[in-house]
C-alpha cells in the first residue's frame, strides 16, 4: 500500500492508542495470574494480537469486551506434548516469553516471523542453562526449543543489546521454586525495566533491587488478579507531537505525563528546540498540545529510547542547523537497520544524515517530494509521513501498511489533522 503526503498545516486532536509495550507485559502477567484479570483500554495492534494469541495457546481464555479484555488463566501449561508459541514479529514478546516458557516441565518451541528471525537470541542461552533449563537456538536465533522447569538461583545477564531479556527473567523468576539473584551488566533502556517493575507491582509481585545491577527475587510468589488500565503510547504519540512542532498545532490525549515509558523524553526535546508545549492534567489521563515555532537544532541522548529515533530525525529535519542524536548503535536490530533506513530514505527527501561513531547528525533543510519506502518498518513509515508535512512536493510512501504493527489507525488519525 502507498500513501501520498502533501505539505499542509496541521490542526487537530487525537486520542493516542494504548501502549503496546505495557499491554504485552500485562497480557503475559494476566496469563500467569491465579485468577481473572481485567485489562482496560487495550488497542489491538499486530504485536498486542500476538501476545493475546500466546496467552490463548498457553491455555488462558480471553474475552473481548469492547476496548477491555477479561483474561481467565488456564491450565495450558499442564497439557502434554510440545507447546508451540508463535510471537509474530514482536521482539519484546519473543524475548519476554522465552524465560516464562522455561517455567514449564515440557518441551516448548518459540517461533516468530519477519525481522524477529534476524534478532539475536543467543544471550538467553547461558543464563537459562545456569538455572536448569535445556535450551537450544537455531544459529543464535529463532526457533528456540527449550524444556524446564526454571529452578531459580543466581545468574548474570548482559543488557547491552536489549533490556527485553531482563524483562522476561523478571517476569518468570518470581514463579520459580527457588529464590533468585539476577546480576545485570551493561543495561540499556532502563526505563523499560521501570515499566516492567511497575506492571509486576500491579500484579502483586515483589522484587528488591540495587539500582539496575542486582535484582533479588523471591521464588514461589503468585501473580494476583487486578483491574489494569493501559495508558496511551508515547511512542505512537511522538510523531504526532513532532507534527505539531513542524507544521501547526496538535493535541494528543490519553497520555500519562508521569509515565515510565522511555519515549516520554520527546517532551524535553520539543521544549529544547523551541516548540510551544502545553501539558494539561486530566482526571484519568493527561493531554499534551504542541504548536509550531521557529525550531533550533538540538542535542539528545537517546540510548535509552531507541524507538524515538525516527521521530527525532523527523523533528531534526525541520530545525535550522545540525542536530545530534546519541545512541545510534541501538538501531541495528530493529524491524529494519534503522541507521541505514533513516539515512537512505531521508536522503531521498533531501535531508543529510551522517553517523559519527555513536552519534547521528541530522542537518535540517527543505524536504523535497518523491518516492520513499518504509523499509517494512512501522516507525520509519511514521517518521517519513511526519517530515513530509513540510515537503515542497508530494511524498509517496511505499509499504505504508506496516504501521499496523504498533498503530493500525495511524493513517486515519493522520488524516484528522
Amino acid at each position: 500500500m502507498e500513501k501520498l503526503v502533501k505539505c499542509i498545516d496541521v490542526n487537530g486532536e487525537i486520542a493516542v492508542p494504548a501502549s503496546k509495550s505495557i499491554a504485552q507485559r500485562a497480557i503475559i502477567a494476566a496469563m500467569l495470574a491465579e485468577e481473572s484479570t481485567y485489562l482496560c483500554d487495550v488497542s489491538l495492534c499486530d504485536d498486542t494480537k500476538r501476545a493475546i494469541d500466546v496467552a490463548k495457546t498457553w491455555g488462558a481464555e480471553v474475552r473481548e469486551m469492547g476496548a477491555d479484555y477479561l483474561i481467565i488463566p488456564g491450565a495450558g501449561g499442564k497439557r502434554e506434548g510440545v507447546l508451540t508459541l508463535f510471537c509474530g514479529e514482536s521482539g519484546l514478546l519473543t524475548r519476554m516469553i522465552v524465560p516464562v516458557a522455561a517455567l514449564l516441565d515440557r518441551e516448548v518451541v518459540i517461533m516468530g516471523s519477519g525481522s524477529v528471525l534476524k534478532r539475536p537470541m543467543q544471550m538467553l542461552v547461558s543464563p537459562l542453562r545456569e538455572l536448569g533449563v535445556n535450551i537450544r537456538t537455531c544459529a543464535g536465533g529463532l526457533p528456540i526449543t527449550l524444556c524446564g522447569p526454571l529452578r531459580g538461583g543466581e545468574c548474570r545477564l548482559d543488557g547491552s543489546i536489549s533490556s527485553q531479556i531482563i524483562t522476561g527473567f523478571l517476569m518468570a523468576l518470581p514463579l520459580a521454586e527457588r529464590d533468585s539473584i539476577l546480576y545485570v551488566e551493561n543495561l540499556k533502556s532502563k526505563p523499560y525495566i521501570d515499566m516492567t517493575l511497575s506492571v509486576l507491582e500491579a500484579f502483586g509481585i515483589e522484587i528488591e533491587r540495587e539500582g539496575y545491577r542486582c535484582f533479588k527475587i523471591r521464588g514461589r510468589q503468585a501473580y494476583h488478579s487486578c483491574i489494569f488500565p493501559v495508558e496511551g503510547d508515547w511512542s505512537g504519540a511522538s510523531c504526532f507531537l513532532v507534527a505539531g512542532a513542524l507544521a501547526g498545532k496538535v493535541k494528543i490525549t490519553n497520555l500519562n505525563i508521569n509515565s515510565t515509558q522511555a519515549d516520554r523524553q520527546i517532551l524535553e526535546v520539543l521544549r529544547q528546540v523551541g516548540a510551544e508545549v502545553l501539558v494539561e492534567p486530566g482526571e484519568k489521563w493527561d493531554s499534551v498540545t504542541v504548536s509550531h515555532k521557529e525550531l533550533r537544532p538540538f542535542e539528545c541522548e537517546a540510548t535509552d529510547s531507541p524507538d524515538l529515533f525516527p521521530a527525532l530525525v523527523a523533528l531534526a529535519s525541520g530545525c535550522t542547523g545540525t542536530s545530534r542524536i546519541r545512541g545510534a548503535h541501538r538501531l541495528v536490530y530493529k524491524e529494519s537497520n534503522r541507521i541505514e533506513s533513516l539515512q537512505e530514505e531521508f536522503a531521498k527527501m533531501g535531508i543529510r544524515i551522517e553517523v559519527d561513531d555513536d552519534t547521528m547528525l541530522v542537518t535540517g533543510g527543505v524536504i523535497k517530494g518523491g518516492e520513499v519506502s518504509s523499509r517494512n518498518d512501522h516507525r520509519v513509515a511514521m517518521a517519513l509521513a511526519t517530515a513530509a508535512l513540510r515537503s515542497s512536493a508530494p511524498v509517496i510512501i511505499a509499504e505504508a501498511e506496516v504501521v499496523s504493527k504498533s498503530y493500525p489507525t495511524f493513517w486515519s488519525d493522520f488524516l484528522k489533522l
